[in-house]
């Protein structure tokens, strides 16, 4: 199963609030402090623990109301998820080994809402409802679902979706820095699930996640390591010894992928051969465990006296690297990761969070620039509480009247031009408007006419080029309205290229910015017009045949005629395609027509760069 959509009403201060995993592995959620980031997250994890059955407190149920003191409605946290196929065959062979001959035609969709209902700030009640619209197939033509014909029947499999099909849901509120110098196990004791905020028994989950990476059967290290330490300790230690070698594999590889193995300064920081996991002291009913990393000098230290980077990084791969294989779709939720971590390691915290997409699903929360990845967009949310206001941002707002909301990132950019809301996703305008101090290297850029042109470059020079052009491009913010960038660049002394449609609104911006600009700008504004001799747009560059592919590829179910009748609906639906082959790195076979057009381009734009004229205006 994978989860589809999330809807949250009236949950603490939130409003209503819907987050869509359409199209998406990862989510940003977008906005300042106290606007609500993390509420929508624990909403999230709630509905999870409720999906999985979960009886709250009188004390819980008292936290999910609105601040205040007079409350009145209902509180609702809906999930709707997918089945895949996989899904469907588990549920079959779940009717099988019970000896139920029924064959069942299973839909599309399922979905849990959770209702809580209050009345003056008073709890009332709660409901959970289950829409399953799964039929026998003996009864399909009476048009009733299993929930009528065979209500026990539909009950056994509700339970089973809920137990073995649901993907799981992690929320890591923040990442244990403190990795634990001894993890105490006492031996024989009995298994217990992990405590709330008690980070040693967290460290015990991972201790089993490992060992699972090395044979699925083994339920828990207490049972396969721990509980025959005294009596079998040779398979014991044979045990930990494969434990270490899954983690070289899979945490140092990791490690070094993350900080450039080809990266001279990168190894000289990391500097570690192995990780080594050593029993510390054993006693007559316990023995303590810790981590330790071996150097290629083949000295041994504690992670602890490493920087907070280095401790931070290990505890984000340990818990992220081993979980994600436990169920498909996982969804990781991380709340500011690696906020107060330097920049530079928060630009790496972004490739270690597209490594793991590969296997999950993730949604984290940000208010730093630096963790802001524009090939992601789609997948932003700004978050924003209305009740918070410029004068309130200083710590003389409360809760009590919190309006928190979220919208999708290029809807709420595109309904809230105003300066006085520029605010709330201040965040991605500075990621893509990024202003560098004196220290920063500032790169020779082409500075593309719109967003999905950069998508476009992005994807045809990255995912089918192999990256065989040097050339960064810039995502602009249409054909004249980039005239804040050009003067950035021009103040900044550093080269650059802008690459307009040669339509009428691309010769228009022309002439504007050299009117405005002056002579300095005549030969960095290039038009395609400029480089093929006739009049072009982007989409243009692509052949009928090689548009079709991209979006059947990201639409299979759009009929591609009637949207290439619709100009308005083809040119967003082709730039919605590239832009998700673009996220999920999906290459497809294009003509030799379309690849030569970019090709030719990427050619013109690097020797443009260099300071080649090519055109004159």
């Amino acid at each position: 199963m994978k989860y589809k959509k999330l809807q949250i009403q009236n949950y603490k201060g939130i409003k209503n609030v819907e987050i869509d995993f359409t199209h998406n592995r990862i989510l940003t959620l977008v906005g300042l402090n106290e606007s609500g980031k993390t509420t929508i997250l624990d909403a999230i994890n709630l509905f999870y623990s409720l999906a999985k059955d979960k009886k709250l407190t009188t004390e819980e149920l008292n936290l999910l109301r609105p601040k205040g003191i007079d409350f009145t409605g209902d509180i609702i946290l809906r999930g709707t998820l997918e089945f895949e196929e996989s899904d469907y065959a588990k549920m079959d062979i779940y009717l099988k080994e019970n000896n139920i001959p029924t064959k069942i035609i299973y839909p599309k969709i399922y979905s849990y809402a959770f209702s809580f209902k209050y009345e003056v700030h008073t709890y009332l009640s709660s409901i959970g409802n289950v829409i399953f619209e799964a039929k026998d197939n003996a009864k399909a033509k009476t048009n009733k679902t299993l929930f009528k014909t065979n209500n026990e029947l539909w009950n056994k499999l509700v339970f089973f979706i809920r137990r073995e099909l649901v993907p799981e849901i992690l929320y890591y509120e923040d990442f244990i820095f403190e990795i634990p110098d001894k993890i105490n196990f006492d031996i024989n004791s009995k298994i217990n699930l992990p405590q709330k905020n008690n980070a040693i028994e967290e460290w015990k989950l991972v201790f089993d996640d490992i060992l699972k990476s090395v044979n699925p059967k083994f339920i828990t290290f207490q049972e396969q390591v721990v509980n025959i330490w005294n009596t079998d300790n040779d398979t014991a230690r044979q045990r930990i010894a494969a434990m270490e070698k899954i983690l070289d594999i899979k945490i140092t590889k990791s490690w070094k992928a993350l900080f450039d193995d080809n990266d001279e300064k990168s190894n000289q920081r990391l500097n570690f051969k192995e990780i080594k996991l050593i029993p510390i002291a054993v006693e007559a009913n316990s023995i303590n465990f810790s981590f330790k990393i071996k150097t290629d000098s083949g000295k041994e230290f504690s992670l602890n006296e490493r920087s907070k980077g280095c401790k931070w990084f290990f505890s984000f791969l340990i818990f992220t690297e081993f979980r994600k294989n436990r169920t498909k779709n996982i969804l990781f939720l991380l709340d500011e990761p690696a906020s107060n971590l330097h920049s530079s390691a928060q630009l790496k915290i972004l490739s270690a969070i597209e490594s793991l997409s590969d296997k999950s699903v993730i949604v984290y929360s940000t208010h730093s620039h630096h963790l802001i990845n524009p090939k992601w967009l789609n997948g932003a949310y700004i978050v924003v509480n209305e009740a918070m206001s410029t004068s309130n941002l200083e710590g003389a707002f409360t809760d009590n009247d919190a309006k928190i909301t979220a919208y999708r990132y290029y809807n709420y950019v595109s309904q809230n031009k105003q300066q006085s809301q520029s605010l709330f996703f201040q965040p991605i305008l500075d990621r893509l408007d990024y202003k560098p101090s004196y220290l920063d290297p500032i790169p020779d850029v082409v500075i593309t006419e719109g967003k999905f042109d950069w998508y476009t470059f992005k994807y045809i020079n990255e995912v089918l080029l192999n990256n065989e052009f040097d050339i960064s491009f810039y995502p602009g913010k249409g054909a004249d309205s980039n005239e804040q960038i050009l003067r950035l660049y021009m103040s900044w002394g550093s080269d650059f290229i802008l690459l307009l449609d040669s339509d009428e609104k691309g010769k228009s911006a022309t002439i504007q910015y050299i009117d405005i600009l002056g002579a300095y700008v005549n030969d960095r504004i290039i038009t395609y017009e400029n480089i093929f001799n006739r009049l072009l747009v982007t989409e243009d560059l692509f052949t009928d045949n090689d548009v079709k592919e991209i979006i059947t590829a990201a639409f299979e179910k759009e009929n591609y005629d009637s949207i290439k009748s619709d100009k308005k609906k083809f040119k967003s639906t082709l730039n919605f395609a590239i832009s998700q082959l673009l996220v999920l790195k999906q290459p497809i076979s294009l003509e030799s027509t379309t690849i030569e057009n970019f090709r030719l381009l990427f050619n013109r734009l690097a020797n443009a760069l260099k300071g080649n004229k090519i055109y004159t205006h």
